[in-house]
């Protein structure tokens, strides 16, 4: 890819402070014209902050951002657009209840004179978008009816729509299927060849090779380095993101096979799985697999009693158990981690300490009142056992990078002192050392007879 006079976008010397932390230290960054420029790092590194900077959700604290050659200041969201900036964020923005036209034109509608919406514009307008992606979505279905990958599709038709000159995408692959991400993928080329830089993140490093051209790493707030991708291995980055060579990935120890502790039979839920049985005894990882809409996602909420089941028995620990809502599966000693920790499994306003706390409240309380002390004692073990990069317990959870988000949700699971554990995707957008961290706590788990 050769150089065509000035890089598209740049950052020197960035830096930004919230209380206690500073996020981004001295940090720089180039994009240039048809590239696709992967930012990586593990979670806390600053990535997040990074891309909320360029959209104009914080500002820096120090540094220069240029665009074009010119120096820019992009204050605001607005200015973000202007500069022709454009965030997909990995929780999707879209208002489930307009359809894919009032998405797409959502803040910039076509209007009939001053005061009033041109629906027909509106429409041509989406469908024209949404043509140069290839896609034949009907502009006038609601969003809430679209899969995650058509979803993600009208999400970049978001941001064609205001001629985007960077595209900025947050873990855009992690809820796809193997076909959404080869489609995705063709559109980033597409991009690619209309001058189109991207900002990619992901922590899928295997699909870095495929998408990418270069790969700068943060680590900690702070620059590490950038590499041309066809000039660097999956090593090599993991060697760079984590400071340290990750020899085991998958790593699996063995555990002992105890007693039976769940046992499903024959349980149908209509329109989302039939007959499904299955058992699961101390000691052992069960995992369940299948393209979204499979029914296996709505398996574990059955189990958890967040889906009614016409039919089937759920039986836990010899005991058959009508598990009709979730705080019946917690008082029999099952936990579930959801997918989504932002919407179901934090309480965001809420501290890392309450967090961690919430599931298990009962054992803090003696005569009616809670053991302060002991509850935050509680919480800082499991803060300090699964390493939450934050300042303190104290912390609001909102303002936790997602893996670390997702550490505090695991935390509440463990401090809950559950035997059944019903993971829906613990590492979803989560960078390599925080997996591996995860995968040796469902070891432990394992091996203590959950």
């Amino acid at each position: 890819m050769e150089k065509k006079g000035p890089p598209l976008l740049q950052l020197k010397g960035i830096v930004k402070r919230f209380p206690g932390v500073t996020a981004l230290s001295g940090v720089d960054f180039s994009l240039e014209p048809g590239e696709v420029h992967v930012l990586l790092g593990e979670n806390g590194a600053g990535k997040s902050t990074l891309i909320k900077i360029l959209s104009g959700v914080y500002t820096p604290d120090g540094g220069e951002i240029w665009f074009g050659g010119d120096r820019a200041r992009i204050e605001n969201p607005h200015k973000a657009m202007d500069y022709g900036i454009a965030t997909i964020y990995q929780e999707f923005s879209l208002v489930p209840d307009m359809t894919v036209a009032e998405n797409i034109c959502l803040g910039k509608e076509p209007k009939l004179g001053r005061l009033f919406i041109n629906p027909k514009e509106m429409i041509e307008t989406a469908r024209e978008v949404l043509g140069k992606l290839g896609l034949e979505l009907d502009p006038q279905r609601k969003a809430r009816t679209l899969r995650v990958g058509e979803q993600q599709m009208v999400e970049i038709a978001k941001a064609l729509s205001i001629e985007s000159k960077v595209l900025i995408l947050d873990e855009p692959t992690a809820a796809l299927t193997d076909r959404e991400i080869e489609h995705l993928f063709e559109i980033i080329q597409e991009l690619k060849r209309q001058d189109v830089g991207i900002i990619y993140i992901s922590h899928r490093l295997e699909e870095i090779q495929v998408i990418g051209d270069r790969v700068t790493v943060l680590r900690d707030g702070q620059y590490v380095g950038t590499r041309r991708v066809a000039e660097t291995t999956v090593d090599d980055l993991i060697s760079m993101i984590v400071g340290e060579e990750i020899k085991e990935k998958f790593p699996k120890e063995s555990a002992p096979i105890g007693r039976e502790l769940l046992r499903v039979e024959g349980l149908t839920a209509r329109g989302a799985f039939e007959d499904v049985s299955f058992t699961l005894s101390e000691g052992e990882v069960l995992g369940f697999a299948g393209l979204l809409g499979a029914g296996h996602k709505e398996l574990i909420r059955t189990i958890i009693g967040l889906w009614t089941y016409e039919s089937g028995t759920i039986s836990i620990s010899g005991e058959p158990v009508n598990v009709s809502r979730p705080s019946v599966a917690i008082r029999h000693g099952v936990t579930y981690l959801p997918a989504d920790r932002k919407l179901e499994g934090l309480v965001l306003p809420l501290s890392v300490k309450d967090n961690i706390s919430l599931a298990g409240l009962k054992q803090f309380v003696r005569g009616g009142f809670l053991q302060l002390r002991r509850e935050r004692k509680a919480a800082g073990d499991y803060f300090s056992r699964l390493d939450i990069k934050a300042p303190g317990i104290n912390t609001l959870s909102r303002f936790l990078s997602g893996g670390n988000q997702q550490k505090v949700v695991l935390a509440r699971a463990l401090c809950s002192q559950s035997r059944i554990f019903l993971f829906d995707e613990p590492t979803r957008g989560i960078d390599v050392g925080a997996k591996v961290e995860i995968y040796q706590l469902i070891n432990e788990l394992a091996k203590q007879g959950a």
